[in-house]
């Protein structure tokens, strides 16, 4: 990865410089799973889930919000392209079942966390986190309590989930506390542990998309190597840590995507009146279609970045952005002997502050 680096006003916990990633051909990459793959998941269960509304809709649900249109080309390979929350579902699926026959967890057991791995994003919305949180702060709406609302069949998409669970014998209430990191059973720490089956995909998917060169390269190779070895896989997780780290500050904590997100939540605050509970349901193909502005707001940003001050309106320059740095880090005094100790080995500090949109503009000049 390239970066381009700028200055941005110093202050008590804010970095000096801000720096930009920029594209680049990932060669070597770690291999991701596309939507539209031949996917052979085990439990038949699954596959049925898979041709439900609302797993089809995540394939329109773009993976890591406003930031996926930095990227403008197409094709196969994953740097090439946006990713979207189904390839991620089927991702996560696909390392809960290695996990799951590697281990020869009972039928039950599989069942029910190869259906929490494909369900565990379901209820996500257009632009995923980028505009969650003004649909939460506006509607009261959210992709956790949307998830549940969809597995228990309260939504327009009625009981397709909750039937095909009964159907197959899977307990959606069992389900839901995977999912929620409420379960207290033994393979719970898949979910709930720093280091997850969830996290190890997607912190690969978003190297794959765009991200530095590292020691870790497969996640399902190291899932595998945890279910079979006996102990946990500490080399591939102090590697995965250490790519979480870089892939946080220079792809999802970065500052193009800040600028990103900001326009378009001030652009949904500004024109709320125009946005009702309904969209956080729709695909983004449909979601641009009714709100063709916001994402007009989008290319503005990507095309002018140097211009961006005379091209945005004024009173949302004034917007404060919610800075949230997190840094990863190994504590090597630390043996990594079970479960819980991935939660004492493997830490993050987070550092929170407010800066001006006009900041963060100023910050994307060149010199």
């Amino acid at each position: 990865m390239g970066m381009q680096c700028k200055h941005q006003q110093e202050g008590e916990g804010k970095p000096s410089r801000i720096c930009t990633p920029t594209l680049m051909r990932m060669t070597g990459a770690t291999p991701t799973l596309r939507s539209d793959d031949d996917v052979q998941l085990t439990d038949r269960v699954a596959n049925v889930l898979l041709e439900t509304m609302p797993l089809k809709r995540l394939g329109g649900i773009g993976f890591l919000g406003a930031i996926d249109y930095v990227k403008k080309g197409s094709g196969r390979e994953p740097h090439r392209r946006r990713h979207n929350r189904r390839e991620h579902s089927i991702g996560v699926a696909k390392l809960a079942e290695t996990y799951a026959l590697e281990v020869e967890m009972s039928e039950r057991e599989r069942k029910t966390l190869v259906c929490a791995a494909l369900l565990h994003d379901v209820g996500h919305g257009p632009l995923s986190h980028t505009l969650e949180p003004v649909f939460e702060e506006r509607f009261g709406i959210n992709h956790h309590r949307t998830t549940r609302d969809i597995v228990e069949g309260s939504t327009r998409f009625r009981s397709q989930i909750l039937d095909i669970l009964k159907e197959f014998e899977v307990d959606p209430d069992e389900v839901l506390a995977l999912i929620e990191g409420e379960d207290s059973g033994k393979y719970a720490f898949l979910f709930s542990a720093p280091i997850n089956i969830d996290t190890l995909e997607g912190i690969t998917r978003c190297r794959a998309f765009v991200g530095p060169r590292s020691a870790f390269g497969s996640a399902s190779a190291a899932v595998r190597r945890w279910a079979t070895s006996g102990s946990l896989p500490q080399n591939d997780f102090d590697d995965f840590w250490s790519l979480k780290n870089s892939v946080y500050n220079l792809v999802i904590n970065a500052p193009i995507g800040r600028l990103l997100d900001t326009v378009a939540q001030s652009y949904m605050a500004a024109n709320i009146d125009s946005f009702g509970p309904d969209d956080f349901l729709k695909t983004e193909k449909s979601f641009r279609a009714s709100h063709s502005e916001l994402f007009a707001y989008l290319n503005v940003v990507l095309e002018y970045e140097d211009d961006l001050r005379s091209r945005l309106p004024k009173s949302w320059l004034a917007v404060d952005v919610k800075i949230n740095d997190r840094k990863f880090f190994v504590d090597d005094s630390v043996e990594l002997v079970g479960p819980h100790q991935i939660y004492a080995r493997y830490k993050q500090t987070r550092s929170r502050y407010s800066v001006k949109l006009e900041e963060l503009v100023k910050g994307s000049c060149d010199e």
